[in-house]
């Protein structure tokens, strides 16, 4: 990827939807921009350029189209909107973290009920798209699995040389293209770069590597009205690859899993919340968490050995079998593949240094240590969890005797030993794999697809796509984020939040793996990563920091939004009395940003304001009480700054839009504080794997110290 402007150059004017020139006729076709693109087959090892980032944004159009057949579909997995009118009980669908639940009228309730199944639907289709997905995947797998002997090999191609693209590197043309929806999971999958790098590696999928998205069969593959249509040959390939149908609905209703607890085989519903169409009284409540293997709440009893099957026996059980493989074949856990700071694949010191080299500590342990204990755990104890493999880690960590035994060393009673601080942050990353994931990848893909979901639905509602300025805009937004990976470099030690242009870039550099490899790492020495899941105060106070560095740095505003939001951010920026003698920098570009025009091309509706798609709320009680004081805090501070923009508005004879934001989701109207806050419309309890948008870890006590220091800095302002 090439730098096309310097630090201090300023982009062209952008604008959402562009101003169209006066040459062009009146019936201009709308799709041109983006009909005839031009992309390499060998797009790996090149450039992120404009036809790239267009090429995604038509696969996010077909991938929200997708979801709408797919959610509006009456009926499908037996799941009817008629149960929205028959006197439904919402009480058990209510956003319990939602801070102000407003009362609902009749009408209301049914839209709001409807807007429950319709999300119902798409998170049973989701959760079946994640299993095909799995499926798509083994049929890719390699034979040469990773071990700890190639680990340690310093020219090792499926190691040290794994994110490098190879001489003998195949394009895309060779590549048969999945089902929509599993394209979808992939998508996700890759925007998770440090877990789709360490999923790769561990499973011998470099090919899957070097080609990432292949963006010229893609783009070929989806027409102008965003229908995904590929050739007959290629969904004969699918189906003899994988056993499964080419369309995720006409996959079986039943998914065949073997009991974590004797193996015994077991036909599990995908969905247990279509029978209570047949069952529940008119009037009776619609519950929507279900106890199937695609539910919230998954129960079963083993046909063989009566025990329940749950996703925490699940997990349990993945721990384990991914222990077998340590012991058996030498296959490393996932959190000790990539250094866990730089996320690269660094190589495993050989002799005696290699005995205590603090990444691969958890894997010595297991050997050394619990391999008996990790083996048996099905037989000795009755529930096995995670928090029974967590019981049985934390007894090794705070025993210096066993911590010395497993790195190699003399223990000697009486002296101090502590664990290097890497080893302890592997654990956590080791351990990080398993919570609420019962799937082969480091992360639970059906979250990952759903927080995916929110940034689609904010591209399609800016569509950039049929604006006539596409192009321009495309150009903007690449040197944008250029500025915004230089940022990171200079600021190693901050977190940076993109907005909705730069991070429309980042994910398409993302999904061209090897050189967005090859880039970050040659900036930052770091592999960047795109975190997934950002606790939303920290991700509040992150955005506004990056908003007023990026202004300071770069000569220009980062947001470019007139929304009220954006607007109290900015006006943060700003000492009142510099902004009333217009001596403040920060009111200079505000000033130029209105009188330019620019603004009134930058509505709050249709602009590029914080991507939140990653904001997440604290879903446990202990934590709750630190973050609500911060939240509150934030939004008093956001309520004085909005008053304190609305001012300086009058002043310069503007008006700031309304506070008033909603977000139209499935029919149903949600009434948005900011557009940093989590999506509230997520429903916790009704998807397979882990809630999408909420965080069940407690802060620990030294984090709760920095929220706590943070909520007194908060509240002296």
């Amino acid at each position: 990827m090439t730098s096309n402007g310097s630090i201090g150059s300023s982009p062209p004017a952008y604008s959402s939807h562009g101003t169209a020139n006066p040459s062009q006729a009146p019936d201009m076709d709308a799709t041109e921009a983006f009909n005839n693109l031009s992309i390499s087959e060998h797009i790996s090892d090149g450039k992120l350029d404009p036809d790239v980032c267009i090429a995604h944004l038509k696969l996010l159009h077909a991938l929200h189209a997708m979801k709408e057949d797919v959610g509006y579909t009456d009926g499908l997995f037996d799941l009817y909107d008629s149960r929205a009118t028959n006197g439904v009980d919402i009480a058990h669908l209510v956003n319990t973290y939602v801070d102000h639940p407003r009362e609902l009228e009749e009408t209301e309730k049914i839209k709001f009920a409807l807007s429950k199944i319709r999300e119902k639907r798409w998170a049973l289709f989701v959760a079946r798209a994640v299993d095909r997905y799995e499926a798509w995947w083994k049929s890719l797998q390699g034979w040469n699995a990773l071990t700890e002997d190639i680990m340690s090999d310093p020219s090792a191609p499926l190691y040290a040389g794994f994110p490098v693209i190879s001489e003998n590197a195949k394009g895309s043309s060779e590549f048969a293209l999945p089902p929509l929806d599993v394209l979808m999971v992939f998508h996700s999958h890759m925007l998770n770069p440090r877990a789709f790098l360490e999923d790769t590696m561990r499973a011998s999928l470099k090919g899957l590597w070097e080609r990432g998205m292949p963006w010229h069969l893609v783009n070929a593959a989806i027409d102008t009205q965003f229908d995904y249509n590929v050739s007959t040959s290629a969904k004969q390939r699918w189906t003899q690859a994988t056993g499964r149908s080419w369309e995720n609905t006409d996959d079986p209703m039943t998914k065949s899993i073997h009991c974590p607890y004797c193996r015994a085989p077991n036909h599990i519903p995908w969905t247990t919340c279509s029978k209570l169409e047949e069952s529940c009284p008119l009037d009776g409540p619609t519950d929507l968490t279900g106890i199937g293997y695609g539910d919230g709440s998954l129960s079963y009893l083993c046909v063989a050995c009566k025990n329940n099957i749950c996703k925490e026996a699940l997990s349990a059980r993945k721990f384990v079998q991914d222990a077998a493989l340590l012991l058996s074949r030498s296959a490393p856990m996932p959190g000790t593949v990539l250094d866990p700071i730089s996320g690269m694949p660094e190589v495993v010191p050989t002799g005696g240094e290699g005995y205590s080299y603090p990444r691969t500590f958890p894997n010595r342990m297991l050997k050394l240590d619990l391999r008996i204990q990790i083996q048996e755990i099905f037989n000795a104890h009755k529930n096995p969890t995670m928090n029974s493999v967590k019981k049985m880690v934390e007894d090794v960590v705070r025993d210096p005797a066993r911590i010395n035994r497993i790195n190699g060393h003399t223990y000697r009673w009486g002296a101090r030993y502590t664990m290097a601080p890497k080893a302890k942050t592997c654990i956590r990353k080791m351990m990080s794999g398993y919570w609420e994931n019962f799937s082969p990848f480091a992360l639970d893909l059906c979250g990952a697809v759903m927080r995916q979901g929110v940034f689609i639905d904010k591209m399609v509602k800016l569509d950039w796509l049929h604006s006539p300025s596409l192009r321009d805009t495309m150009n903007r937004l690449n040197k944008k984020y250029i500025n915004f990976l230089r940022l990171m470099q200079r600021h190693p030690t901050k977190i940076a939040v993109p907005t909705l242009d730069v991070d429309l870039a980042w994910h398409s550099h993302q999904l061209i793996p090897p050189s967005y490899y090859s880039y970050t790492t040659s900036l930052t020495n770091k592999f960047i990563d795109h975190d997934d899941k950002i606790e939303e105060t920290k991700l509040n106070d992150a955005f506004q920091w990056t908003s007023k560095t990026y202004q300071e740095e770069f000569h220009e505003l980062y947001s470019e939004c007139t929304c009220w939001y954006c607007e109290s951010i900015r006006a943060s920026h700003t000492s009142s009395i510099a902004s009333l003698f217009g001596s403040s920098k920060g009111s200079k570009h505000i000033d130029k940003f209105y009188q330019s025009g620019q603004a009134n091309l930058c509505p709050p509706d249709k602009s590029a304001h914080i991507s939140a798609h990653n904001a997440v709320r604290c879903a446990d009680e202990r934590g709750q009480s630190v973050l609500s004081a911060i939240r509150a805090t934030q939004e008093a501070r956001l309520n004085q700054n909005y008053h304190k923009a609305q001012k300086r508005a009058a002043r310069k004879g503007r008006k700031l839009p309304p506070r008033d934001e909603y977000y139209n989701h499935w029919g149903y109207a949600y009434f948005m504080y900011s557009p940093a806050m989590f999506p509230i419309y997520i429903s916790p309890g009704m998807y397979y794997g882990s809630d999408p948008c909420y965080s069940h870890q407690v802060p620990v006590a030294a984090e709760a110290v920095v929220l706590l220091t943070a909520l007194r800095g908060l509240s002296a302002q």
